[in-house]
Protein backbone atom coordinates (compact mmCIF):
# COMPACT_ATOMS: atom_id res chain seq x y z
CA UNK A 1 0.00 0.00 0.00
CA UNK A 2 1.48 3.09 -0.82
CA UNK A 3 2.53 5.45 2.02
CA UNK A 4 4.31 8.91 2.61
CA UNK A 5 8.16 8.88 4.23
CA UNK A 6 9.40 10.81 6.80
CA UNK A 7 12.87 12.44 5.79
CA UNK A 8 13.62 10.86 9.32
CA UNK A 9 13.48 8.30 8.11
CA UNK A 10 15.88 8.50 4.99
CA UNK A 11 19.85 8.25 5.68
CA UNK A 12 23.02 8.86 4.33
CA UNK A 13 25.49 5.91 4.92
CA UNK A 14 29.13 5.73 4.61
CA UNK A 15 30.91 2.79 3.45
CA UNK A 16 34.04 1.48 5.77
CA UNK A 17 36.15 -1.05 4.55
CA UNK A 18 32.61 -3.71 3.50
CA UNK A 19 30.02 -1.86 5.90
CA UNK A 20 27.94 0.64 5.21
CA UNK A 21 27.61 2.90 8.69
CA UNK A 22 25.06 5.84 9.09
CA UNK A 23 26.64 9.27 9.21
CA UNK A 24 26.03 10.51 12.96
CA UNK A 25 23.91 13.68 13.76
CA UNK A 26 22.15 14.09 10.59
CA UNK A 27 19.74 16.98 9.74
CA UNK A 28 18.20 18.13 6.19
CA UNK A 29 19.54 16.07 3.11
CA UNK A 30 19.05 17.01 -0.58
CA UNK A 31 19.76 14.42 -3.52
CA UNK A 32 19.91 16.71 -6.49
CA UNK A 33 20.16 15.15 -10.22
CA UNK A 34 20.86 17.37 -13.43
CA UNK A 35 21.25 17.14 -16.84
CA UNK A 36 22.40 19.19 -19.84
CA UNK A 37 20.90 19.30 -23.04
CA UNK A 38 22.18 19.71 -26.55
CA UNK A 39 20.82 22.03 -28.92
CA UNK A 40 20.19 19.97 -31.85
CA UNK A 41 17.93 23.02 -33.54
CA UNK A 42 17.96 22.41 -37.72
CA UNK A 43 17.16 24.51 -40.52
CA UNK A 44 13.22 22.33 -40.10
CA UNK A 45 12.42 22.88 -36.92
CA UNK A 46 9.91 25.92 -37.82
CA UNK A 47 11.83 28.51 -35.74
CA UNK A 48 11.81 26.57 -32.23
CA UNK A 49 15.01 25.61 -30.67
CA UNK A 50 15.02 21.75 -29.79
CA UNK A 51 17.13 20.13 -27.50
CA UNK A 52 17.85 16.58 -26.59
CA UNK A 53 19.67 14.69 -23.15
CA UNK A 54 23.15 14.75 -22.60
CA UNK A 55 25.53 14.29 -19.45
CA UNK A 56 23.39 13.89 -15.93
CA UNK A 57 25.27 14.71 -12.73
CA UNK A 58 24.47 14.19 -8.90
CA UNK A 59 25.15 15.54 -5.64
CA UNK A 60 24.12 15.44 -2.06
CA UNK A 61 24.00 18.34 0.33
CA UNK A 62 23.81 16.63 3.81
CA UNK A 63 23.39 18.87 6.77
CA UNK A 64 24.91 17.05 10.42
CA UNK A 65 25.38 18.22 13.62
CA UNK A 66 29.12 17.55 13.63
CA UNK A 67 30.13 14.54 16.27
CA UNK A 68 33.37 14.39 17.81
CA UNK A 69 34.81 10.68 17.67
CA UNK A 70 32.24 9.63 15.61
CA UNK A 71 33.61 7.13 12.67
CA UNK A 72 31.51 8.53 10.16
CA UNK A 73 32.29 12.21 10.75
CA UNK A 74 35.98 11.15 10.66
CA UNK A 75 35.48 9.11 6.97
CA UNK A 76 33.99 11.91 6.00
CA UNK A 77 36.61 14.85 6.81
CA UNK A 78 39.53 12.82 5.58
CA UNK A 79 38.03 11.69 2.01
CA UNK A 80 37.76 15.66 2.17
CA UNK A 81 41.31 16.30 3.27
CA UNK A 82 43.12 13.54 1.14
CA UNK A 83 40.68 13.93 -2.33
CA UNK A 84 39.61 11.01 -1.79
CA UNK A 85 35.98 9.58 -2.95
CA UNK A 86 33.80 7.76 -0.48
CA UNK A 87 30.85 5.30 -1.14
CA UNK A 88 27.68 6.79 -0.34
CA UNK A 89 24.05 5.18 0.15
CA UNK A 90 20.74 6.78 0.33
CA UNK A 91 17.54 4.25 0.72
CA UNK A 92 13.92 6.09 0.69
CA UNK A 93 11.72 3.76 2.34
CA UNK A 94 12.41 -0.14 3.90
CA UNK A 95 14.60 -2.43 1.80
CA UNK A 96 12.08 -4.54 0.22
CA UNK A 97 9.01 -2.27 0.47
CA UNK A 98 7.62 -1.38 -3.18
CA UNK A 99 8.05 1.80 -4.43
CA UNK A 100 11.18 2.23 -2.25
CA UNK A 101 14.18 4.39 -4.04
CA UNK A 102 18.10 3.17 -3.26
CA UNK A 103 20.65 5.80 -4.36
CA UNK A 104 24.40 4.54 -4.76
CA UNK A 105 27.26 5.82 -5.85
CA UNK A 106 31.03 7.35 -5.14
CA UNK A 107 31.48 10.99 -4.70
CA UNK A 108 33.69 13.61 -4.17
CA UNK A 109 33.29 15.79 -1.15
CA UNK A 110 33.62 19.40 -2.45
CA UNK A 111 32.42 21.42 0.69
CA UNK A 112 32.97 20.68 4.16
CA UNK A 113 32.05 23.85 5.89
CA UNK A 114 31.95 24.24 10.01
CA UNK A 115 29.68 26.12 11.91
CA UNK A 116 30.46 26.87 15.31
CA UNK A 117 27.80 29.40 16.17
CA UNK A 118 27.58 30.99 19.98
CA UNK A 119 24.16 29.39 20.12
CA UNK A 120 24.07 26.29 18.53
CA UNK A 121 25.57 22.80 18.32
CA UNK A 122 28.66 22.38 15.71
CA UNK A 123 27.88 21.59 12.55
CA UNK A 124 29.09 20.78 9.26
CA UNK A 125 26.76 21.27 5.73
CA UNK A 126 28.48 19.52 3.15
CA UNK A 127 28.23 18.78 -0.16
CA UNK A 128 29.53 15.65 -2.31
CA UNK A 129 29.70 15.51 -5.81
CA UNK A 130 29.11 12.39 -8.03
CA UNK A 131 32.20 10.92 -9.21
CA UNK A 132 30.47 7.76 -10.63
CA UNK A 133 27.46 7.31 -12.00
CA UNK A 134 24.51 7.46 -9.50
CA UNK A 135 22.67 3.43 -9.44
CA UNK A 136 19.14 4.52 -8.62
CA UNK A 137 16.60 1.56 -7.90
CA UNK A 138 13.12 1.64 -7.71
CA UNK A 139 11.76 -1.52 -5.89
CA UNK A 140 9.31 -3.04 -7.71
CA UNK A 141 5.91 -4.29 -6.60
CA UNK A 142 5.33 -7.39 -5.92
CA UNK A 143 3.60 -9.45 -8.93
Amino acid sequence: MPRKIAGAEVLLKVKKDQTLIPVAGQQGMTINLSADTMDVTDKTSGGWKTFMPALKEWSIDQDVFYTVGDESNKLLLDAYLNGKTIVVDVLAGKEEEAGSIHFTGEAYITSFPFDFSLDNAASVSMSLSGASALTVEVKDNPS
